[in-house]
């Protein structure tokens, strides 16, 4: 049978409406009230009571994910990180500053002093900038901090670290042990010249030159932060060795104006060590040859972790507080840090960001080893 297609139009054009139930339930309620079998004081239409129970089921879930947010915050804050444990972003080639700086900071009588400091942030200098990244190392609330901030005052004192090239870690560790003393002496009304640095790592030196001729000797005494001990191509050498080679007398290579003869003369020339010796002693293995050939030399260097005798003497033994190592070559490479955590006997290696526990310290001796850090035992 054919459909009428004006009715077929005119029904289709007709909508629909689709009430849901609560809304029929509550036009039913309301018709019940106006014909007065139920009160209007009912307190809360179904409807009502529907919206409610939606807001309030809103309510706790916000109520729920709140709380356990806070007592995952809280858990966060419970599980502490210990003071020291703190790793530096490598903001470009850097591996070089954050191994100096982790030595540095295992240091305790220079940590306990930086932590001492009161400078205002507004003071542009390397010591307000180390302090500040000491006291952020060791506050036990950062896992890992930037160091921007030592990176531009330290290259505004020496300009070669300006860029993001890589560098020596030995060079930046004295150019920031020279730029905190620098600093302290500038504004030191007492006008002393000795500093926090100059009390921990001043290594006094005498050269004596003796003419081969008349046997007139001349003195020459020296401040340095370090002993820079000069390696060969060999395969195995002691670190006790290396100082009595950099100690010992030799022949001058060339001639030498004897002041005496008044003239060009052969001599010979000995280094020794001035007492008292230094808090700190810093050795840098010589490994770079910065020749034609840009080498390096990975000789294996036996050096004692406790009680090294460094003058043979009862009053100067040195534990091993850093390590500052380095794979790789002049052309590339990457440095590391072991170190003792405050100076006490826990060691950890120190990569950058990342810090763990060393359980095994046969580890810490090895053809990678750049810079030493010795502490003077009590």
């Amino acid at each position: 049978m054919d459909t009428d297609p004006k009715q077929s139009s005119c029904n289709s054009s007709i909508p629909t409406v689709m009430l849901p139930v609560d809304s029929l339930l509550l036009i039913f309620i309301r018709y019940l009230q106006l014909m007065k079998f139920i009160p209007w004081s009912s307190p809360i239409s179904i409807c009502d009571q529907s919206i409610e129970i939606s807001e309030h089921n809103e309510i706790d879930g916000s109520s729920q994910i709140i709380s356990k947010r806070k007592k995952f915050k809280n858990k966060q804050q419970k599980l502490s990180i210990e003071p020291g444990l703190c790793g530096l972003t490598n903001i470009g080639n850097t591996c070089f500053m954050n191994s100096a700086i982790q030595c540095l900071s295992n240091i305790p009588q220079l940590t306990k002093w930086a932590k001492k400091q009161q400078l205002s942030n507004h003071e542009q200098t390397v010591t307000q900038a180390y302090t500040s990244l000491i006291k952020s190392i060791w506050s036990g609330k950062n896992s890992y901090i930037s160091p921007h901030d030592i990176k531009k005052r330290v290259s505004q004192h020496a300009p070669i670290f300006c860029d993001y090239a890589q560098k020596d870690s030995h060079e930046f560790m004295n150019s920031l042990l020279n730029a905190l003393h620098s600093e302290f002496i500038e504004n030191d009304s007492s006008k002393e010249q000795s500093s926090i640095v100059t009390n921990l790592f001043c290594i006094q030196t005498q050269s004596r030159v003796t003419c081969l001729h008349c046997g007139m000797c001349d003195s020459l005494e020296e401040i340095t932060y370090c002993l820079p001990l000069p390696l060969e191509n060999e395969s195995t050498v002691t670190l006790q060795r290396l100082l009595n080679d950099f100690l010992k007398e030799e022949l001058l290579d060339g001639p030498y104006y004897c002041s005496n003869c008044q003239d060009l003369r052969s001599a010979k020339q000995k280094t020794n060590l001035c007492q008292p010796l230094p808090p700190v002693i810093i050795v840098q293995l010589k490994r770079f040859t910065f020749d034609e050939t840009n080498d390096k030399l990975n000789t294996f260097v036996e050096y004692p972790i406790v009680d090294w005798n460094v003058d043979d003497s009862n009053n100067s033994l040195y534990d091993l507080v850093a390590v500052s190592m380095h794979v790789g070559n002049l052309q590339g490479g990457h440095y590391t840090t072991y170190a003792r955590l405050n100076g006490l006997d826990q060691w950890y290696h120190f990569n950058d960001l990342n810090n763990e526990p060393v359980h095994n310290t046969h580890c810490l001796v090895n053809r990678n080893a750049y810079v030493l850090v010795y502490l003077k035992k009590n």
